[in-house]
């Protein structure tokens, strides 16, 4: 039961992130705002995300989870009520700010249940694809329904309602860390503490780039031509693919040992990019919209699995949620100056050398973690 609540709060501490195109896209629309404004308010966002989960590493094992996993419910829920009351750009940041505390905890919670679990790997590949399937109704609804009608205020109220109704199973949260993996973080050794650094920074460099890509996809397709109604279809539809790709790894597990998935995520990669370089159509941006999901989703789960292959000590699990909410800040925003400045080719290009910095440096960290000898892991 623990599982089914921790795949049920990483969902809610993620569908900010998943529904970021249509965020900033009814922000642009209904806000006027222009796309470094827009980009700002995930920035906001997941500076509160980043900030708590930064800290719950030295507090989280000495507070009852169960406890601080409904009062970050309440916060989140809050917070985004309190920003869809708001006119002023200010004070929307500041309810983004404080609702990305709660989805910080919520999902750095989910992440320390998952990662004390039997198998890591595939449930965090059943977490993912969680994500994906609760989230579509809004991936869809949101662009075609209540973006237009409603506005971005709409879009922050229907998250709200989302994470109350996911917030039913809170109470399965168990109550504190378990004693083994607390006492397994003074095992980590000076070397090794370094390797997991190496992974931690090239998964915040990944996401960032990532982060980059997705938050713009929505404008991408508007460039294009597209209507609100067809990228909205295009994006839950493909939740089919993102849930292929979650799975898929879960599936595979470490058949393939631990590089070959990085080099085929790094390879799915280049064809999303160049699939959406050049104000696309419908039928390729259905393509590249099927191929960034399918290759973000499988490849997520590869690198959450190799910082918990590093980390042998489950010490820095909750800090893995801290680089996903260091990447989707500053990813949305540096696109978003980016684009202002240039144009969305200049931003694909960006995103791109940040992703593969993230390769470089997962692929360095497993090699580094392989060559020590067994007895000192």
């Amino acid at each position: 039961m623990a599982l089914i609540n921790a795949y049920l709060m990483s969902s809610s501490g993620a569908i900010i992130y998943l529904i970021a195109p249509v965020l900033i896209g009814s922000a642009m629309d209904s806000l006027a705002f222009d796309s470094e404004q827009a980009g700002l308010l995930l920035a906001a966002y997941f500076l509160g995300y980043t900030l708590i989960t930064t800290s719950a590493v030295f507090w989280l094992s000495h507070v009852n989870m169960r406890s601080a996993a409904w009062l970050s419910s309440f916060v989140f829920i809050a917070a985004l009520l309190t920003g869809a009351t708001q006119s002023a750009a200010a004070l929307i940041y500041v309810g983004l700010f404080f609702a990305g505390v709660g989805a910080g905890m919520l999902y750095g919670i989910s992440i320390t249940i998952i990662g004390q679990s039997d198998a890591p790997d595939k449930h965090f590949g059943i977490a993912l694809a969680a994500q994906l399937v609760l989230g579509s109704a809004l991936l869809f609804a949101g662009p075609a329904i209540i973006g237009p009608q409603f506005g971005f205020a709409g879009i922050l109220i229907a998250c709200a309602f989302f994470v109350a109704i996911l917030s039913v199973t809170t109470q399965w949260t168990p109550t504190s860390i378990s004693a083994e993996n607390q006492q397994g973080g003074d095992k980590t050794s000076t070397g090794h503490g370094a390797t997991v650094f190496v992974s931690l920074i090239a998964l915040l460099c990944w996401f960032t780039g990532y982060s980059g890509v997705y938050a713009f996809v929505e404008r991408i397709g508007v460039a294009g031509g597209l209507t609100g109604q067809q990228i909205g279809l295009i994006l839950s539809l493909t939740i089919i693919t993102g849930v292929a790709g979650a799975m898929g790894a879960a599936w595979l597990g470490d058949r393939w040992g631990a590089m070959k998935p990085h080099w085929l995520g790094m390879a799915g990669t280049l064809v999303t990019v160049g699939l959406l370089s050049n104000e696309p159509g419908l039928i390729q941006y259905s393509l590249a919209i099927i191929a960034l999901t399918l290759t973000l989703n499988f490849w997520l789960a590869y690198m959450l699995g190799s910082v918990t292959r590093v980390d042998i000590s489950g010490r820095y699990a909750v800090l893995t949620t801290a680089a996903l909410g260091g990447g989707a800040m500053v990813g949305p925003a540096m696109s978003g100056f980016v684009l202002q400045q240039t144009n969305m080719l200049q931003v694909l290009l960006v995103s791109l050398i940040l992703i593969f910095a993230g390769f470089s440096g997962i692929t360095m960290a497993l090699r580094r973690f392989s060559a020590v000898p067994a007895n000192s892991h």
